[in-house]
């Protein structure tokens, strides 16, 4: 028996050694990561991109930042001593002396963990110290100690003491009891009290404040809270209570006499919860299944074909403002949505300061994608398209209660670390926390592989709220059921055997099997496509060369023989996106098919924008009834929206029936 038992000991010990070492490998790999962005960007740059680029909580950004900084020279001593997180940490934040004593001891074998740092930091600043140095701070910190005990000694005698006299209060029935009894009562509270006084005085000072600017304080102050204790123990020490004073500081209205109620003022000083307790447990309330009947409002940059904005429309947004730069897609969202206030021109050129009065709830923005796409050039922030910094700036200027900022994956390439790391920077010191989501659209029910991240950004009190939507992979659809009447319109005789092809296409990813032809990402380039794209299309049954002008026929298909692939046409490129059947796009050709492939998923505005709304509002959602609620009608363009007379920033309905004719027949 005590073989098995050494061995297993022995096993386990290996086992958790191996595990160390490798923990331990990779956090200096973090590290090395970390210090080479460090070549590139400032330290606050790099914590704000480790932090919403990476995900990584904030504190262990800052801390992988001052590891990167202080101990690369000594990564083999630390690697091969298995040193955790904990203590990289404690070391980074040390004095070098400290640093340097730490680590020749981990270097000479020693085990060292967080108390080692603090005792060895502590013996070297005694060094420094002559005896009476140390006999005096010795000494100070002694009675520090005995200052802090006795203070909570008192702290505690007062929450005792607070407690017995809020019993007591609460005993004091003038209408049920006799006049004896109330007396004695009466002046039981008053004995307390006169006792009680002294001790908070000289453990909270006296707040002899008028009652009046007390009232004005903010509710949460804590100077408020003393200051309406000390007022409610004094009157109580007075005798001021019961008959004409009631059980108040001031009767003069309900509201007055409800925040200076004795035990409204005397609770904070206790941990007991008073007798007479009007607050109930507050229950959580069931998901929602439909929206409420309020309407929060966003303001959109780079609004174009209305993906986004048909999504955060189903979520209950109503639009103050939707800038487009493309005259095309601008004509989209006014064909669909005459009532929407759409602006079109260049955002650089817009002074969003006129939106700061308006209380906006949400600014949103599909900012360019291209300067961070894998398939385009990358450029970045030299790209002329790239309006990164002016999200930033609509934020400084419009101060929404929260924003979202979609793009690609991208944006998160370590060459474009610096300006992201700029933007993040700059969002920060609007004042806002920053919460990276990474959305996969064929989770949300849409038959298309596409990836898209999202920047979602609220003050501290609202993003303490926040949870990224819910992932659905069985709501997993695929080509064929998404397309096949599309493709059978034209009395394609194949269509059903091409769809049901699709349907039961196997996809092999990380190790699991799934069933069912994605399509691959729709894009927006004008023109032809690419070698690679159009063998990824193929292979899923689709040529992707062009924008076919109507589905497949019969004739179509015999003409081409066995291994007839069909093209997508938009109203197909569009539904692959989420777009329902009603939604038309201004535009030739090419301007449609770019619109619809630089285009959010709807789904994915809903569903983002459902997150928001509950993070500002306390509403939770059930988004497996809400995501899949069947959208508006065409009938609602009849309707005009509740929106500000103000708020009209450019005659809307003035000659647009003209002009979009216009664009329809005229596209170029």
């Amino acid at each position: 028996m005590t073989d098995l038992k050494n061995d297993a000991l022995g096993k386990t010990k290996k086992a958790i050694r191996d595990l160390q070492e490798q923990i331990s490998d990779r956090l200096f790999k973090i590290t090395e990561k970390v210090d080479q962005l460090s070549q590139h960007l400032s330290p606050k740059e790099v914590i704000h991109f480790l932090h919403a680029g990476c995900e990584m909580d904030l504190a262990d950004a800052r801390a992988y930042v001052k590891i990167a900084g202080t101990l690369k020279d000594s990564n083999e001593v630390l690697r091969d001593a298995r040193v955790q997180f904990p203590v990289l940490k404690a070391l980074a934040a040390s004095a070098p002396e400290t640093r340097q004593e730490v680590l020749a001891r981990i270097a000479e074998g020693a085990t060292v963990g967080i108390r080692d740092v603090a005792a060895v930091r502590t013996s070297l600043r005694r060094k420094t110290e002559t005896y009476a140095e140390q006999i005096t701070r010795d000494g100070f910190n002694s009675s520090l100690r005995s200052a802090r005990r006795r203070a909570a000694e008192a702290v505690r005698e007062i929450d005792s003491r607070v407690a017995a006299l809020l019993s007591l209060l609460n005993s004091y029935r003038p209408d049920t009891t006799t006049e004896h009894s109330q007396l004695e009562t009466h002046a039981a509270i008053q004995s307390a009290a006169t006792s009680l006084l002294p001790v908070f005085v000289a453990t909270y000072g006296k707040h002899e404040i008028p009652l009046e600017r007390v009232l004005a304080m903010p509710s949460h102050a804590s100077e408020r809270n003393l200051a309406l204790a000390y007022a409610a123990i004094e009157a109580l020490a007075a005798g001021r209570f019961g008959g004409e004073y009631r059980f108040a500081l001031d009767n003069a209205s309900l509201e007055t006499q409800w925040v200076t109620h004795f035990q409204e003022c005397l609770q904070p000083v206790t941990s007991t919860i008073a007798p007479i307790n009007f607050d109930t447990v507050v229950q959580e309330k069931p998901p929602l299944i439909k929206l409420p009947t309020q309407k929060l409002t966003v303001v959109e940059l780079c609004a174009g074909a209305g993906g986004m904005s048909l999504g955060l429309e189903e979520a209950g947004f109503v639009p103050l403002a939707l800038y487009e730069f493309d005259r095309h897609a601008a004509a989209t969202l006014r064909l669909n949505r005459p009532f929407w206030n759409v602006v079109e021109g260049d955002v650089r050129q817009v002074d969003f300061k006129k939106h700061a009065s308006m209380s906006v709830d949400l600014l949103v923005g599909g900012l360019p994608c291209q300067p961070y796409s894998i398939d385009g050039k990358g450029l970045g922030k030299d790209d002329p398209r790239d309006l990164l910094l002016e999200g930033a700036r609509a934020v400084r200027e419009i101060r929404p209660s929260a924003f979202i900022f979609e793009n690609v994956t991208g944006l998160l390439n370590a060459r474009h670390a610096d300006h992201l790391g700029n933007f993040l920077r700059q969002l920060k010191k609007c004042g806002y926390l920053v919460h990276m989501v990474r959305m996969e659209a064929e989770d949300l029910g849409i038959a298309q592989e596409r990836t898209r991240i999202l920047f979602v950004g609220m003050r501290q009190k609202h993003m303490a709220s926040f949870r990224a939507p819910p992932a659905f992979p069985e709501w997993r659809t695929n080509m064929g059921d998404v397309l096949e009447d599309l493709m059978a319109a034209n009395g394609w005789a194949g269509a059903k055997e091409w769809a049901d092809a699709r349907r039961s296409f196997v996809v092999v990813r990380n190790g699991v099997e799934k069933r069912g032809a994605l399509a691959s990402t729709v894009v927006g380039r004008k023109g032809g496509s690419r070698e690679k794209e159009a063998a990824r299309w193929a292979k899923k049954g689709v040529d992707i060369a062009t924008v076919a002008d109507a589905a497949p026929t019969q004739a179509q298909a015999d003409k081409a023989g066995p291994g007839f692939l069909p093209r997508l046409t938009l109203r197909m490129r569009a539904r692959l996106q989420g777009f329902p059947d009603w939604w038309d796009f201004a535009g030739g050709k090419d301007s449609k098919a770019r619109q619809v492939g630089n285009a959010v998923p709807p789904v994915i505005g809903k569903a983002i924008g459902l997150a928001v709304r509950s993070a500002l509002t306390g509403n939770n959602f059930d988004y497996s009834f809400t995501l899949r609620m069947k959208t508006e009608n065409r009938e609602r363009l009849h309707s005009e929206p509740p929106l500000l007379q103000d708020n009209r920033a450019t005659p809307i309905l003035t000659g647009i029936v003209a002009d979009e004719a216009k664009l329809l027949r005229d596209p170029a």
